[in-house]
């Protein structure tokens, strides 16, 4: 069937009976009577050529194929009432699109929305956590955060903090390795991020390469939740374990080291003059 011959207005319908598999709960859920609701499931399964639901007295069952579109209706139904709020916050003024990476976005931003909500009520924050580096202004983003030396082309960059590294580990694992470390002992065992490989980290500190990898990781998150879970030794950025060390979830074992080309910047399409960034960027810089 061609997909303009969907009528696609009985798909909420649809997903509300599907989930509940009775017509008369979800008369009552989409504020229709129970024949209106029947009407609207018999005209989405006439237009597709097969049933989806299969009838059993007054009662229906989602057979296979019901449960193949909801699979797939569910999410693009819940993506475009996302989309709808988003587009309704930009038409506003209020919207603020920004791309960052999952590690940032789970251990420094989110804790710190509140503040960011109290500062700036009026902008409403659409937050991308991904580790793609996304094209900005083709994927309509307003601004990200990235990690590196402040050369992207086709954007603005602005430093907003360093990039420093720490050796961390949970507290136990701590006090069992910290002179050890140091001291470049083999049996250390080592979380390693493809980032900032530890090699980096013993080359500046003047000590042979050493230690066992125990994992490998391509997220920062994941590493220091390894690390909080007492796995291994893990090098991370030190602002993204602040709050832990804090909390004395993690142990520093030796001072913060800076490598060259991974500070994070915020970043904005040249051709943006949206002024919420400028708006986001003094936030940014205030609190880091």
């Amino acid at each position: 069937m061609k997909f303009d011959r969907l009528p696609l207005q009985c798909l909420p319908t649809f997903i509300i009976a599907a989930r509940l598999e009775n017509l008369r709960a979800a008369a009552l859920q989409v504020h229709l009577t129970h024949g209106a609701v029947s009407q609207q499931i018999r005209q989405l399964e006439q237009a597709l050529g097969y049933r989806l639901f299969e009838r059993r007295g007054r009662g229906v069952r989602l057979n296979s194929a019901g449960r193949e579109l909801l699979a797939a209706a569910e999410p693009a139904m819940q993506a475009l009432e996302q989309g709808v709020l988003r587009a309704r916050a930009v038409a506003a003024g209020r919207g603020l699109r920004i791309s960052v990476l999952p590690s940032f976005a789970h251990y420094w931003l989110l804790p710190r929305l509140p503040a960011f909500q109290a500062a700036h009520p009026d902008i409403v924050l659409d937050i991308d956590a991904s580790l793609t580096v996304q094209d900005l202004a083709h994927q309509g983003f307003d601004a990200a955060v990235r990690i590196g030396a402040g050369e992207w082309r086709g954007v603005q960059a602005q430093r907003i903090a360093d990039g420093d590294v720490i050796p961390v580990a949970a507290p136990d694992l701590a006090q069992r390795w910290q002179a050890a470390l140091l001291q470049g002992d083999e049996e250390l065992p080592l979380l390693e991020h493809d980032v900032t490989p530890w090699r980096t980290w013993f080359q500046a500190r003047g000590i042979g390469e050493c230690g066992q990898t125990l994992a490998l990781f391509n997220d920062a998150g994941l590493l220091l939740r390894a690390a909080e879970q007492g796995f291994g030794i893990a090098l991370v950025k030190t602002l993204l374990a602040k709050d832990m060390l804090a909390a004395g979830r993690l142990v520093a074992l030796a001072d913060a080291w800076r490598p060259e080309g991974v500070d994070y910047y915020l970043v904005w399409p040249q051709a943006n003059d949206h002024p919420a960034v400028q708006r986001l960027l003094t936030w940014l810089q205030q609190q880091l």
